[in-house]
């Protein structure tokens, strides 16, 4: 049996940085989503060896290798690595940063009444709790 096409649902071009659906190209003509807008690819390098050049065409953006030929984004995406080298990357990556050494801190000891406990604080053990036996 054969489905009837939708209208817009043949194509549906995904940023390659993060994968969300592309809204958007860039200065390089890649469609990207609005995050990335202002982000561009560093150079690729083919599996010969040669420097990857950048060719948009009918169907999308493809890579041009003077040994090789015609190769399409997929398998250049494969064999190299995607760098963001906006500004927005590196704010990202200082935010994180930020926010792991947060978590790396030691949590704060808070007793049932809301309040810190000090750290000198002594535990005080009864018979009747469960840490008596240990």
């Amino acid at each position: 049996m054969r489905y009837r096409k939708v209208y817009g649902q043949s194509k549906v071009a995904t940023c390659m940085f993060c994968s969300k659906q592309a809204t958007t190209q860039n200065e390089q003509e890649i469609p990207v989503c609005i995050a990335h807008k202002n982000s561009e690819l560093n150079a690729f390098k083919c599996a010969c060896g040669d420097y990857l050049d950048l060719m948009h065409g009918k169907y999308g953006p493809f890579f041009k290798c003077e040994r090789c030929g015609l190769i399409n984004m997929k398998k250049a995406l494969e064999l190299n690595e995607i760098k963001d080298l906006s500004e927005q990357a590196e704010t990202v990556e200082k935010t994180t940063n930020d926010t792991s050494s947060e978590s790396q801190d030691k949590p704060k000891k808070v007793n049932l009444f809301g309040e810190e406990d000090p750290e000198n604080a002594e535990e005080i053990v009864l018979p009747g709790d469960p840490m008596y036996f240990d």
